[in-house]
């Protein structure tokens, strides 16, 4: 097999829709010529990036039909054809290898965009999941947000500390329930196993109201009792992710008196 013999078929050996005598002559030749091997590495490359080169379509259900009765069409036998002497036996073969070659880009470019549909389809899955997720947090706020405004509720101010200034918050305590709710925003990013612990404290002995869960920027902790001898609320960056006893373990990040309440409802 020459280079020009070769040329003539490698569209068809790269998609494999060769006859095993010309896949021997042609791995034969490309086993002594560098110009062709480069050539099939080529088109390899071209082939394995056709299913992301087009524009998602549907295409009309007939055309595989059609396709596939032009290939069965073609391997009926007819009528003997007069055979042009100067015309190379490569150039003969190449109506039955086109259409081959089109079943193959056919059935590539419908398995891209298959893959396409299916990656589309998960990422909107994923969305919907997400924003449900985030209207039942938000249905939650606002639940707890209705329930706060028709109580009679003490508030005090927490502030953030060290390297926490920015975050603020409030202690609240609603006494018709003897309830305390702690709630902070802005709280820096918690490391690892971290977690953000509530403390009430009487003189320097305190008391722990629990951990505090984090959602959409905001922590927040109930505890189920009152504030009633107690001077100071703070918050501590534990190690986690279990809560610190008696004492905290890591740094206060953010502490308020228990003085001046707000009274609001």
């Amino acid at each position: 097999m020459t280079c020009e013999e070769f040329e003539e078929l490698s569209g068809a050996y790269v998609l494999d829709v060769v006859t095993p005598a010309e896949r021997e002559a042609a791995q034969a030749h490309l086993a002594g010529c560098a110009a062709c091997t480069r050539h099939l590495q080529e088109l390899r490359a071209v082939v394995d990036l056709l299913p992301y080169s087009v524009t998602q379509v549907n295409p009309p259900a007939s055309s595989k039909e059609r396709l596939l009765e032009a290939i069965r069409m073609e391997s009926i036998p007819t009528r003997p054809v007069p055979i042009n002497r100067n015309q190379r036996p490569g150039q003969r073969r190449w109506s039955t290898q086109l259409l081959a070659i089109a079943a193959v880009l056919l059935l590539l470019l419908c398995g891209g965009m298959t893959a396409w549909n299916v990656s589309l389809q998960q990422q909107h899955n994923s969305l919907e999941h997400q924003v449900t997720s985030l209207q039942q947090q938000n249905s939650s706020l606002q639940s707890q947000v209705g329930f706060l405004q028709h109580q009679v509720a003490l508030a005090y101010a927490i502030q953030g500390v060290s390297s926490a200034q920015s975050a603020s918050g409030k202690l609240i305590y609603l006494p018709e329930q003897n309830i305390t709710i702690l709630v902070m925003e802005r709280l820096p990013r918690l490391q690892g196993t971290q977690v953000y612990q509530g403390w009430l404290i009487h003189g320097k002995q305190p008391t722990s109201i629990g951990l505090l869960s984090v959602e959409n920027g905001i922590a927040s902790v109930t505890y189920p009792g009152n504030i009633t001898g107690y001077e100071v609320a703070a918050v501590s960056r534990e190690p986690g992710p279990a809560a610190s006893k008696n004492v905290p373990a890591g740094p206060v990040v953010a502490a308020g008196e228990l003085k001046h309440a707000v009274e609001f409802s």
